[in-house]
């Protein structure tokens, strides 16, 4: 079996350090090397990284313990799915038609969890098994979207959650008055925290603020469509839901924590559908979730099977962005570790 580990990114949000953020320390071990030796006690023999932010660097420590280890270079920062492309065209290269687990780089997973993603995927023979936690662990993460079955529909970013929000919600008060400038500018920022993602998600609308005083009904027509304020699905029985922002938050059980087992035909099916219309403008791994949930065959039956795997508790798959997310995983290793780790076996 092979991992794909997605290790290109910047990781802005860490400031000023002097190694690259999967580089960082945990327990004296490069982040990087720590999950590699995980997915390695698990079974899966063959890793590919995908780097790009000081690569020389990510090499040189992953190799220093796995020297056979594959990389590839991402030189722009496409999103997760064009880093996951790059590393699937190794397996493609190879002729390699088995399974493949692709992960984010700055994952720190317990071992049992790795290996209770990998039984059930096997178990049920699925075309894509993921990890998913609640969503107040995760917050921030994206939102699997599911059916009154339990039937799973797609992933939903944060990001385009809060954008199709906002749109619906200025169409509603719109149509009573006009929309004061400076406050519209202040939701935006709220929702997206910069200016620069601001623009990103919304850059016709955000030129248009420079322009008015005042937004109309008409101005927000000339920027969206009405349907961008909605998320559609299809479930394996046909039926199309049209869900809002606020639906779907309502409704969600689970989040995506970016840990999928892919059989590689569901990859490559996936990948080369993937898109970047949305609001990061990039294009997302998280979206093979709904490509694959939602393909299927000429009689109308699923064409892939998508199963979910929720974590028993938070630390089963810990991730950071900032030092202080690091710090509070190094935190847990220092001192609840041993005793989880007895309690798991």
């Amino acid at each position: 079996m092979f991992s794909i580990i997605l290790a290109a990114g910047k990781g802005t949000r860490m400031g000023p350090t002097d190694r690259p953020k999967v580089c960082l320390l945990l327990d004296g071990v490069p982040v990087i090397v720590h999950a590699i030796e995980t997915y390695s006690r698990c079974g899966i023999e063959h890793h590919i990284v995908v780097v790009g932010d000081r690569a020389e660097q990510v090499a040189a420590a992953v190799c220093e313990r796995f020297p056979d280890t594959i990389f590839v270079y991402q030189p722009s920062l496409r999103g997760s799915g064009d880093a996951a492309r790059r590393g699937a065209a190794v397996l493609d290269a190879f002729g390699y038609t088995g399974d493949v687990l692709v992960v984010a780089g700055d994952k720190v997973l317990e071992e049992h969890a790795v290996r209770a993603l990998l039984d059930l995927f096997r178990r049920t023979a699925a075309d894509l098994c993921l990890l998913v936690g609640a969503k107040d662990d995760f917050p921030s993460s994206g939102r699997i979207v599911e059916d009154e079955t339990g039937q799973v529909l797609g992933n939903i970013e944060v990001s385009d959650i809060a954008r199709a929000r906002l749109i619906g919600h200025w169409f509603e008060r719109t149509r009573i008055e006009p929309l004061d400038r400076d406050r519209l500018r202040a939701e935006l920022l709220e929702a997206f925290s910069t200016e620069r993602k601001a623009q990103r998600a919304m850059p016709q609308f955000w030129r248009l603020l420079g322009e008015r005083s005042t937004i109309t009904n008409d101005d927000l027509s000339a920027c969206f469509s009405r349907d961008e304020a909605f998320f559609e699905f299809r479930d394996p029985n046909g039926r199309v839901h049209r869900l809002t922002a606020d639906e779907i938050e309502s409704h969600v059980r689970y989040v995506n924590l970016s840990v999928f087992c892919f059989r590689t035909e569901a990859l490559r099916y996936a990948l080369e559908r993937l898109g970047n219309n949305n609001a990061q403008g990039e294009e997302y791994l998280t979206d093979t979730v709904c490509i694959l949930a939602n393909a299927r065959k000429p009689d109308g039956w699923p064409l892939f099977r998508v199963v979910l795997y929720p974590i028993q508790q938070p630390t089963d798959a810990m991730a950071f962005n900032t030092p202080e997310e690091l710090n509070a995983i190094r935190d847990y290793y220092h001192g609840q570790k041993p005793q989880i780790r007895g309690a798991c076996g």
